[in-house]
């Protein structure tokens, strides 16, 4: 006889899966999120983001400087090198080799890659269980802030190896502080006063659940987006007035640049301050029974590899990424180093076109989120869209092939139209893409996974500094690095088009269960 079911059997059924599915979105530290704590997050964000923002404009420019400060002319090496030339053709000697001073900057960041692959694999997860989340991001914060802040005691002209050491540590340790702010978006999320209220309700479907996890990330992705841009807009003023201190013949040529880059960084370290004080730990379970911090990451890192085809719409995700963070990553350097040694830009241009990006990405960093609240149009298709628009920076120059035309990033004003474009795209762009990742997250593992996140960033930050260096030191036509980044664009705009995000939300969640009743039973072991 065939079984039945009453309106009071299916009511019981709706209400324990409702209870199942609040149950997933619940963290050892369930503590609503107060404001002051969203707060502390939002400052340490746009505090950090101002020294990134040096990293993009002004890192590169000094290390490129000091280098030339030391190099002789390509044709002649016994001449030193006459940095007054727009599009001047000098070479430093490292080690019996001589190569071009914005290769030098290039091969830096290339070995920064290195380093912070090894850092992020033996980090990312360790920072989800116990309390090593937010102690982590205050060390790896503090060290950068420090060799940031000696930029300003770099005062001879020759001292480009200590400036490029300067450079590779703050990169790591800013590309580290990312992984753990980011690590803290999903739990802020799931703990928001918002998404609790609906969470608690028994009424809620797992469908309501995730529509409202889905507009609270979006919500304080965006907000900390428009946080961390406005920081870039203080530090810009604070480089700007140092723009005014005129340099002594006997100090380098962009110390105006390495004075600002110090200033901001002492905002980095304030950041800490209010991090400490507002911001609660928001723990993960402890360490497996037998497992220790030093290896307990690597292997947790490699077991998610390994999970890939459980993750396959996650991991799709990551590869799109490691191709299109790389794509603008290269682009911005690119730009900043081709106006100063191609289009002579002066340091108040170079200025001026830091501030364009700046104040447009606000404006697109708000703007995107208000299409997309508007239109309802979701995370991934906004990725695609931007994504598309973002192929037409690169691809413009490629006129630059064309002898007869004058086109191609041959004249001032192209480039500050490009930077434009590249400002409204950058905030909206990272706002989602981090917003989609983090929706296809194992909870409870932000950080492990938030560090494969980074990886992906950073370990493809060498390929585009790599092939930039070598067309330099090629001394093939530099419109090539353009075609380069044209075809890097369009490949994560392929893959970027095959994630399924539903899907990829269901294998998350999937996965993390599996995974915790894994670690319970070894615990019961």
């Amino acid at each position: 006889m065939a079984e039945t079911t009453t309106p009071g059997d299916d009511k019981a059924v709706a209400i324990a899966d409702a209870a199942d599915a609040a149950a997933e979105f619940t963290d050892i530290d369930a503590t609503p999120v107060a404001s002051s704590e969203l707060r502390a997050w939002y400052v340490f964000g746009s505090f950090t983001d101002s020294v990134s923002f040096c990293f993009a404009f002004f890192v590169s420019l000094i290390v490129e400087s000091l280098g030339a400060s030391a190099a002789f002319e390509s044709s002649d090496h016994t001449v030193p090198c006459n940095t007054t030339v727009t599009g001047y053709s000098c070479v430093i000697p490292i080690n019996g080799a001589w190569i071009d001073p914005s290769s030098f900057y290039f091969y830096c960041v290339t070995f920064g890659t290195f380093l912070q692959l090894l850092l992020f694999v033996g980090m990312g997860a360790i920072a989800d269980h116990g309390n090593w989340r937010k102690k982590f991001m205050l060390g790896f914060s503090a060290v950068g802030a420090v060799a940031c802040i000696l930029f300003a005691a770099v005062t001879d002209k020759e001292g480009y190896m200590f400036g490029g050491i300067l450079a590779i540590i703050g990169m790591v340790c800013l590309g580290a502080t990312y992984v753990f702010i980011y690590a803290f978006l999903p739990p802020l999320a799931r703990n928001h006063p918002d998404f609790q209220a609906v969470s608690s309700d028994p009424s809620s479907t797992k469908h309501d659940l995730l529509a409202k996890l889905d507009f609270v990330t979006n919500k304080i992705s965006s907000t900390a987006f428009v946080w961390m841009y406005s920081g870039t807009v203080v530090a810009l003023i604070i480089a700007v007035a140092l723009d005014l201190f005129i340099v002594p013949d006997s100090l380098p040529t962009d110390y105006a640049f390495q004075l600002a880059t110090a200033v901001i960084s002492v905002g980095w370290l304030i950041g800490c301050g209010v991090v400490y004080k507002y911001m609660r730990d928001r723990p993960g379970p402890p360490l497996p029974p037998g497992d220790n911090v030093v290896f307990f990451s690597f292997k947790k890192v490699f077991k998610s590899f390994g999970k890939a085809g459980k993750l396959s719409n996650l991991f799709t995700f990551l590869l799109g990424w490691f191709f299109y963070s790389d794509s603008f990553g290269t682009l911005v350097n690119v730009s900043v180093l081709w106006a100063q040694t191609q289009l002579g830009f002066s340091t108040t241009e170079i200025l001026i076109l830091a501030a364009e990006v700046q104040l447009t990405a606000l404006i697109g960093a708000y703007g995107w989120n208000q299409i997309q609240t508007r239109t309802k149009i979701a995370s991934k298709n906004v990725v695609v869209i931007q994504n598309c628009i973002y192929i037409l920076i690169p691809a413009w120059g490629l006129l630059g092939f064309v002898p007869s035309i004058s086109l191609g990033y041959k004249h001032k004003i192209e480039l500050f139209l490009a930077a434009g474009l590249h400002g409204l795209l950058l905030g909206g762009t990272q706002s989602n893409c981090r917003s989609l990742f983090s929706q296809l997250l194992p909870a409870g593992e932000e950080s492990q996974f938030f560090s494969l996140y980074e990886i992906t960033d950073k370990g493809s930050s060498w390929v585009g500094p790599l092939v930039v260096a070598a067309i330099d030191d090629s001394g093939a036509n530099r419109s090539f690095v353009f075609l380069f980044l044209t075809l890097q664009f369009i490949v994560s705009l392929a893959i970027f088009s095959r994630v399924d995000v539903v899907g990829g939300i269901e294998q998350g969640k999937v996965f993390g269960a599996v995974d915790r009743e894994l670690e319970a039973a070894a615990k019961q072991a």
